[in-house]
């Protein structure tokens, strides 16, 4: 994992009813995708560990008790060693809840093997335009820079999703109505859903080359991490100022 550069105060703000200290703040694609999957690794200790202590105490015989209770000490020593190395590089821990803002992304579109043939051999050499995750080649189609261009696009994304979905459903209803009034009805809900799709999704292509019909990739570049604070932390804060170090991670 990454090294830390401390700084004694931390940035405090307000959202959503909740006081949030930042804890860290992640400045590459690179540490960023470390930091997912790390948060992944202890997430799913988390759950294994779950899982045997209930089949712990399910265990119907004293060997197969033993043998689950081997194995839950091992999952949770190691889980326990990995969440503490996560607080301690970037101030994360499962004992406490989190907000992950994203400060930068990147966005890519997979290309087919006869779009990525169309490509200049230019344009492949640049690795900011051109890159392969996982044997798929990806081409760059926008970068969303600040906090509140990130969440609008999410937002956006989320809303012509939620959007598309709507109009599955409406198209299910309607093959299954057999009275004429409710299809008609149906009829023109659907065709007021499209058209408000079509004109969402159309901006969105215009504002970041994102469509529906195609998947998508987002790089998180650079993103802040901060913890919510409890009534107690949050006393100590005012009279103190400072309640947790800020680990500027490159």
């Amino acid at each position: 994992m990454p090294t830390q550069t401390p700084t004694p105060a931390p940035e405090i703000i307000e959202q959503n009813g909740q006081t949030l200290a930042l804890v860290a703040t992640i400045k590459t694609a690179t540490t960023n995708r470390e930091f997912q999957n790390n948060v992944n690794i202890v997430q799913q200790q988390r759950n294994v560990v779950i899982d045997l202590k209930k089949r712990a105490d399910q265990a119907l015989t004293i060997a197969e008790k033993e043998a689950l209770q081997k194995q839950l000490d091992e999952t949770l020593k190691s889980l326990n060693n990995n969440n503490a190395l996560m607080a301690k590089t970037y101030g994360f821990s499962l004992q406490r809840n989190y907000v992950l803002f994203f400060d930068k992304t990147r966005l890519y579109t997979p290309l087919t093997d006869e779009e990525f043939g169309k490509v200049s051999p230019e344009d492949k050499a640049k690795p900011d335009l051109i890159k392969t995750v996982e044997g798929k080649v990806f081409l760059f189609i926008a970068s969303i820079d600040g906090t509140e261009a990130n969440d609008l696009f999410r937002q956006n994304v989320q809303l012509v999703q939620n959007q598309r979905n709507r109009l599955v459903q409406i198209k299910q209803t309607l093959d299954k109505t057999t009275k004429e009034d409710e299809k008609t009805k149906l009829n023109e809900e659907f065709a007021k859903s499209e058209e408000v799709l079509k004109k969402n999704n159309d901006e969105m292509i215009k504002l970041y080359g994102f469509s529906l019909i195609r998947n998508y990739l987002l790089e998180i570049e650079e993103s802040r991490l901060y913890t919510v604070l409890t009534d107690e932390e949050i006393q100590k804060v005012k009279e103190n100022k400072a309640t947790t170090e800020v680990a500027s991670i490159a």
